[in-house]
Formats: C-alpha cells, structure tokens, sequence
C-alpha cells in the first residue's frame, strides 16, 4: 500500500509531463519533481537533439539510499537516451524522481518527451558460477555487519562483506548514531562521568526493557562496551562526542553521538575495511548457509547479475538484519502503526538459520518509538529529535484526542510510546506556538528530517483519513477543531497550562521550567506510534554464536545485530538499537577469531 500511493504519484509526475512539444532546443535545462523526501531537481545538458548529461542538483532523498540512485539514474539516461531506465532496488521512489524530474527538463527544453521514453531493459540471468575462499564472511552491511567486517579484518582475518542492497548501511543509515559510552575513557576524562558501571547500564537496560531481555546478552553488551568505544575513538579515530539530544531513561552521562550521523559512521568503517584490504560484494544477496559436515562453512549468493556466488569461509557472521516489512512475522498488535524502515527488513537471514534449527527468542517484540509523522499512508517519519527539542527548549505540550495533557512531555521515549498507544485512537499531538514551531523546524533541518521548510509546511496540506498531519492557526480552538481535537478541552488545557508557567510550578505532571504558549501562530503535529526494527530474532551466547538444539552453538555460524533478539527485551533504552548493533557485530568478529584460532591447534 505504501508503494502503490507513491508510485502512482511519480507515474502521474512522468505522465503529465509527456504531452507533445515542438523540437528540444540544445543548453542545460532544470526540472522538479517529488522524491520520497522533498522535491528533486534535475539539470539536462541537450547538444544537437541528444541527451548529453544529466545531474542532480538539489535533492532531500535519504544518504546513502538516494544516494545510490543519483549515482545510477542519471548516466544510465545518459548511456540509453532515455527518461525511462531500471529502477535502482531499494531506491525505486528516488530513482522515479530523478526520471520524472528529468523529463520535467526535457519538456522545459522544448523537447517532447515522448521521444526519449524507451522500455528499460530487462537483464538476462548471466548463470555463471564464481567461487571465493575466505576466513569470514559477514552478511549485512548495517552496524553490525559493518563493525563485524572492520573488526575481522583487523584481527587478521581476510574477510568478505555482502551486502544485497545497492547501498551499505541497511537501517542503520536511518538512525542517528548515537552509542552508550559506558566504560570508556572518553567518558571519564571527557563528559568526566564518574558514576557509571555496567552493573548500572545493565539495570537501565533490564528496567527499560521490562525484564524481557536475555540477560546474557545485556551482561555481555554492558560488560564490553567500554573498550569497542575506546576501539572507535582511539584506534579508528571515529568522530564520536556527546550525543545533541540527551534523552532521560539513563541514569548516567554516557550517550555518544557520531559526526555526521550513522551515514558517515558506515562510510569511515567501509573506507577502513577496504583500505586493509577487506572486500565488499553489492548488491549480492545471501540465499542459504552452505552446511556441510555438522557446520556451517559460508553462504550461497546470487548477485544483480543473476550470477550464482559460493563464498567459503571459515566462519559465518550473519548480521542481515531484522524482518520489519515482513508482515507476517510481525505481531497483530502493530496494526495502525506506522512503519519506517526499509523493505530489505525481509529476514531472510534469520529464516536461514531456522532451517539449520537455530533458536529463536521474543519473536512477539518489536520496537516501537513514539512521535511519528504520518506523510506518506502508513509510512512513518522519525520526528523524534525534533518534537523532543521542542518541549526540552520551549512551552510545547502533549495532548490527546480530548485536548487533555497525559504526560510529563520530557518522559523517556519509552514512557511516551507507552502512553501514545494507551489512548483510544493510538495518536497523541504535539502543540505548539510560533517559538515552539522555530524550535521545530530548526531541528528538522539540522536533524535532517526535512531539507527545508517548504518541504516542512507542505505537511499542512496532507491527510490521512480525512485528518491532516499538522494545522496552523491564529486561533488555538480552529486549530483543535480541523486537527480532531476536543476544542473547549485544548483551550481549558492551554489556560491551566500557561498559568502553571506563569507561577513556575508545573503541578500537573512535575516538568521543570515551564514555559507559556503564548505566541500565535500556533500549531498542532500529530505524533503516531512507528517501528521498523524488530526484538526478537536468533538465540546466541555471550560469543554471539547462533544456538541450535539443545542450546548448543552452531559450529561455524555468529550472529550480530537485528538477526538476533533478546538483548534489547520488550524495548530499547535511547541509544542501545545502535550501541547492540555495533558492540555485537564487534563481539561476533571477536568469536570469530577465537574459533579460527582454536582450529589452528
């Protein structure tokens, strides 16, 4: 459903710029056109009738993912002179953009786009076989997969990295990047912490968790993660600091951001691994565990080329990722959530493992953040930075359906995921004045969530279910009333609040320093309940090796990242879906090296 909404709207952006037009004219000409995230812009250079160069000029489509289709989309234009060539997998709604964008050109030109349009060619199957020999392969180029990669190769392992997207970075690229410190030398003579321990951050990550977590897991994560940031920051000189936004539900100073985000994180790690000589296969999708003589010895891939792949391999990291757009593995209870993840969250790593008898664990969790923005039918923004900003630096509030407050708005995100979906209707709203609105959009920008605010103000004109994602209004109670918010019950909620402000005192929920809503314009943003990376998944020991009958290990098979569930329970605590990710992928490699090293003997 998700899809169908947004490819009918570029095959209309293609459609309505087709009609004929009199004869192209040469220069370089600029077309727009909606991406996922924005509008993109496209310049064609035309020389004597032929399309001779085109290149995206402005765009807002996600790192990494667009990125993928801007460096494809356009030369293949190029090379076939015409607007319409092969989607790029896991990029389709970039990669329509820039082809409509670029008809929008042609037609600018003067040119009938009509006359550029070719089928795109399907690619035959090549069929051939190649074979590789290696000491590991990892599975998965996320966080995991990556600092798995990374941490092999340094160990002395040659080692080969899979990945089946045209892009590295699987869901980690949508994340921010931050990581618990906790342990570190960075936290004791920087952010000087001095009270955190792992015992600590374990007690944080069972309470958040509801003590549905695998302490194993936790024990390991905790125990470790102090010398894989050393690792990082030290060693590999990644660019960590204190993470922008500070989020309550841990008991100490220890959550670290990345310059740059998880996009620059994957780029830094891949340019290490290749650089000591680690090799990366795109766009290669694992298909089985090669499982020979009672242990895993590589996978099976087949590649965009439809060539069949052997890798054989003395140990196997599969860190492929969870299964969040499968939705028959999810549970029922996600129903009118919204997902925002990508759509390589198939699982197919996961169901190779089951076929040898691996274990599994928590299969009925799923992480679940609050504060999504509903632009696109079902599909979720991560708006979660920003509203956060926004009640931490102003006088915004959370109200539900009824226009009542139902929360300390600087609650951990647990806390608010929780009370979002205890309500009826599953929503919760975020209100806010014309400083809260500045607030917001200045951390859209800089969080990325938006390239600018046309792209922002343009959530006024959508909606879903006849109720749109976000009002503006001088009129607090018009406001209410087109958002589906009780009017009278906003208003009265608004005065009880401004007057707590006025005194200082928020005696309603406790919240520190509260400030007045004050300042019209105001405006409402809903905030829906989103997920896309899954808790549950294979069961591992504290070496990361998968578990298969009896609660034995695998011989030969690791896992690290989503594949594996239970370190994070029934929730993650701000920072851990990351800090798991890379801390396991690391312990993985590690394990890894300990079984090379043991078969040695």
């Amino acid at each position: 459903m998700i899809f169908k909404t947004l490819l009918t709207s570029a095959a209309v952006s293609l459609a309505v710029a087709s009609y004929a037009q009199a004869a192209v004219q040469d220069g370089t000409f600029e077309g727009t056109a909606n991406g996922k995230n924005g509008p993109v812009t496209v310049a064609v250079t035309i020389k004597a009738g032929k399309i001779t160069n085109v290149k995206v000029v402005k765009s807002g489509e996600s790192a990494m993912i667009g990125d993928a289709a801007i460096a494809r989309i356009p030369s293949e234009i190029v090379a076939r002179q015409s607007l319409r060539v092969n989607n790029v997998a896991g990029a389709t709604l970039s990669s329509m953009a820039i082809q409509a964008a670029a008809t929008n050109a042609v037609k600018a030109a003067g040119g009938t786009p009509n006359e550029f349009y070719k089928a795109p060619i399907k690619k035959s199957a090549s069929n051939i076989d190649i074979s590789y020999k290696t000491a590991v392969v990892v599975v998965g180029s996320g966080a995991s997969g990556m600092a798995a990669a990374v941490r092999s190769q340094l160990n002395g392992n040659p080692t080969i990295l899979i990945e089946k997207m045209p892009y590295l970075g699987g869901d980690t690229i949508l994340n921010a990047g931050t990581l618990i410190a906790t342990g570190s030398r960075y936290q004791r003579d920087v952010m000087k912490e001095t009270k955190d321990s792992p015992e600590l951050a374990y007690k944080d990550i069972m309470h958040v968790g509801k003590n549905r977590n695998d302490p194993v897991l936790v024990k390991m994560v905790t125990e470790k993660a102090g010398s894989v940031v050393d690792w990082l920051i030290d060693d590999l000189k990644i660019p960590y600091g204190p993470a922008a936004t500070q989020y309550p539900d841990h008991s100490a100073s220890r959550q670290l951001g990345v310059t740059g985000r998880s996009p620059n994180f994957i780029r830094t790690m891949a340019r290490i691994f290749t650089d000591h000589g680690g090799k990366i296969l795109m766009e290669t999708r694992a298909t089985s565990l090669i499982y020979k003589g009672g242990r895993v010895n590589g996978v099976q891939a087949v590649n965009a080329d439809g060539d069949k792949i052997t890798i054989n391999a003395k140990e196997t990291i599969l860190a492929s990722g969870g299964f969040g757009a499968k939705t028959e593995m999810l549970p029922k209870t996600l129903k009118g959530y919204l997902f925002y993840g990508l759509d390589s969250d198939a699982g197919q790593g996961y169901e190779m493992a089951r076929k040898l008898g691996a274990q599994n664990i928590n299969m009925d969790l799923v992480k679940v953040y609050p504060q999504g923005v509903e632009t696109v039918p079902n599909h979720g923004l991560a708006a979660t930075a920003s509203s956060t900003a926004t009640v931490n630096d102003t006088g915004a509030i959370y109200v539900n359906s009824q226009g009542k407050r139902i929360i300390n708005e600087r609650a951990s995100l647990g806390e608010l995921t929780d009370i979002t979906v205890a309500q009826p209707d599953k929503i919760m709203y975020l209100v806010m004045d014309k400083t809260g609105y500045d607030r917001y959009l200045a951390k859209s920008i800089e969080d990325k969530l938006v390239p600018d605010e046309t792209v922002l103000r343009k959530w006024l004109a959508i909606k879903n279910n006849g109720k749109p994602v976000m009002v503006e209004s001088d009129n607090l109670a018009e406001a209410a009333k087109v958002m589906g918010i009780n009017p009278e019950g906003l208003e009265a909620t608004v005065k009880q609040w401004n007057e707590m402000a006025s005194a200082g005192k928020d005696t309603q929920f406790n919240r520190k320093d509260p400030k007045e809503l004050i300042k019209a314009p105001y405006y409402i943003v809903e905030q829906k309940p989103r997920f896309a990376t899954t808790l549950g998944g294979l069961k591992a020991n504290a070496n990361m090796q998968i578990l298969g009958k009896g609660g034995k290990p695998i011989p030969g098979l690791f896992g690290a990242g989503c594949v594996v569930g239970g370190a994070n329970g029934a929730d993650s605590m701000t920072a851990m879906m990351n800090s798991w990710a890379i801390i396991s992928g690391v312990d993985a490699a590690d394990g890894a090296t300990a079984a090379i090293k043991k078969s040695r003997k």
